[in-house]
């Protein structure tokens, strides 16, 4: 599979290729794509040597573009260019194993019923001939998807809407409260736990991020309020927590655990949050600090292991999760 940085590592030696206003030794080629690198992946280790001889020799394949990249020596010097200096890979057609990608892209796409660009996508590219999609592709994954899930009919009428920067009249039922009507600016849509959620802002309270829950979405119509963009770096957004839930005004706390037995191994190979720190302290003790926002979300993935974790701190979570557990045992 080409990769973005592979993509981004071709396209730069396409450009030195083509420069017939200077030549272009190894170094120089290395140089330039940790130059192009850098620009888009600032913390990204520098490509090797032996990378570039990799990229290049698979630019001259079949596989690659057939590229027409040849090495002129200069006494000591040896240098790499087109031999065709019109030659492009940006010119060529998709190669074979591109259209595989593509397809199998399209494939894993359609299983996101309700967005109408993803269930059109391969029909387009059928009709411009850069994919056959002629149904005899043998399956190989399955993505967990829930076809009865209530709200997914919402999906496409709010992709839309954040593509195209509109405001929604939103119909909305908490499942504590009266149903409510908002004026609702939406930004981004994000899957947890097989339920889908809808976060932007609402006229009612406009210095807050909401979430709606899709499966809560009673209407939606268009309104003809001036779209508000929100500046958020919606990957950061959600770093600090589990789930969905995100009080701007909470602090990250570390959280601190023992995990035992099985779950300890079923932990070790699948973190719950992306800053978990483990040490074993035992083959059957794993030692785990994670720094997050204490949210619903991590309180019930806490307590769906709760015959196999210890909780050490903070404090507070350590008092509710133990009121908690003493809750349930009273329904006994």
């Amino acid at each position: 599979m080409i990769t973005k940085d592979a993509y981004l590592r071709y396209r730069t030696l396409d450009k030195c290729f083509r420069n017939r206003g200077r030549e272009y030794q190894i170094d120089d080629l290395i140089e330039a794509c940790n130059e192009a690198l850098a620009e888009t992946y600032p913390d990204k280790d520098g490509v090797s040597r032996r990378q570039i001889y990799k990229d290049i020799e698979f630019m001259k394949s079949i596989d690659g573009w057939d590229a027409p990249i040849i090495t002129i020596k200069d006494g000591q010097k040896r240098y790499h260019r087109y031999e065709d200096p019109n030659f492009s890979i940006e010119n060529m057609p998709l190669t074979e194993i591109q259209l595989k990608q593509i397809s199998s892209a399209i494939n894993m796409l359609n299983n996101f019923e309700g967005l109408p660009q993803f269930e059109c996508i391969g029909d387009s590219l059928e009709k411009l001939g850069l994919v056959a999609m002629n149904g005899d592709a043998k399956p190989c994954f399955s993505m967990e998807y829930n076809e009865f899930l209530a709200g997914k009919e919402h999906l496409g009428p709010l992709f839309n809407a954040i593509q195209y920067e509109k405001v929604l009249y939103i119909d909305y039922q908490p499942f504590d409260s009266e149903m409510a009507t908002h004026i609702f600016h939406p930004q981004f849509l994000k899957q947890y736990n097989n339920r889908w959620y809808v976060f932007g802002m609402s006229e009612d309270a406009p210095d807050q991020i909401w979430n709606l829950a899709l499966d809560r979405i009673k209407g939606i119509k268009t309104c003809s309020t001036p779209y508000k963009k929100m500046d958020v770096d919606w990957k950061e957004f959600f770093d600090d927590i589990i789930g969905v839930t995100n009080k701007m005004e909470d602090p990250v706390e570390e959280v601190h655990f023992l995990v035992h037995g099985k779950t300890a191994k079923y932990i070790f190979s699948k973190p719950i949050h992306g800053s978990q720190h483990m040490q074993w302290i035992d083959d059957d003790t794993l030692d785990v600090r994670i720094k997050v926002k204490i949210n619903y979300e991590l309180k019930r993935t806490l307590l769906s292991y709760a015959a196999d974790i210890t909780i050490l701190s903070p404090n507070s979570l350590i008092e509710e999760h133990k009121k908690t557990l003493e809750k349930a045992l009273r329904q006994y």
